[in-house]
């Protein structure tokens, strides 16, 4: 299972890679902060999961996920933020995220999730 990880933090994306180099089947193929470059990169190799802040430098998550979900529509976005207010969550979903969780209090649910789509 190939993951793409977009957020603006270096400490998550680090944190994020650690975690999923335990999940067997799990490659991290690629790690962007902003926008423009993740979906350049999404639209040339479609990873199958990709993990998305909303608070990117240079742009929203949401920008990802919208492209994402038209022009990839196969491609599993799992938004993973501290912006978890009911209106973001709704906003996700409607635009096509897979899942939503958050930051603070989710991180065993999405890697719980994660080792359920490695093992298919």
């Amino acid at each position: 299972m190939s993951i793409l990880i977009v957020d603006d933090s270096a400490v998550v994306r680090g944190m994020l890679r650690e975690m999923l180099a335990k999940i067997e089947g799990a490659e991290v193929v690629g790690e962007f902060e902003s926008p423009a470059p993740a979906i350049e990169s999404i639209r040339n190799h479609p990873p199958d999961v990709v993990l998305l802040d909303i608070q990117l430098v240079n742009g929203s998550g949401l920008e990802v996920l919208r492209a994402v979900s038209t022009e990839h529509p196969g491609v599993k976005v799992m938004v993973f933020t501290n912006f978890a207010e009911p209106v973001y969550r709704r906003r996700c979903l409607e635009a096509g995220a897979y899942a939503f969780y958050d930051k603070k209090s989710d991180l065993h649910a999405l890697r719980q999730a994660l080792q359920g789509l490695a093992s298919f």
